[in-house]
């Protein structure tokens, strides 16, 4: 709602639901249901369905996943093992 600036009442016209429902869901007192989670997605085709349902990822699923966010490469790895030996990796 917020990034799309919706009240919860325009967002409920949009997806076909009771105002009620997107009410409950906010309060806490109800879970979205497969239904809800369906209108919702299919309005916005563009929310990622994993970080709506588990909040892991990216909220847009239009993020392309093989973005470059540093141009840093990885050119050791050390490992540290219980007996506080290490071992170092070299890319």
């Amino acid at each position: 709602m917020e990034s799309e600036g919706l009240k919860s009442s325009a967002l409920a016209d949009t997806i076909g639901v009771n105002r009620a429902t997107i009410s409950h869901i906010l309060s806490g007192r109800n879970k979205p249901s497969i239904d809800f989670l369906e209108k919702l997605l299919s309005a916005y085709p563009n929310i990622n369905a994993n970080w709506l349902i588990s909040g892991i990822g990216y909220m847009h699923s239009d993020i392309k996943k093989n973005e470059v966010v540093s141009t840093k490469k990885i050119g050791k790895v050390v490992v540290f093992y219980d007996d506080n030996s290490f071992e170092q990796l070299n890319s």
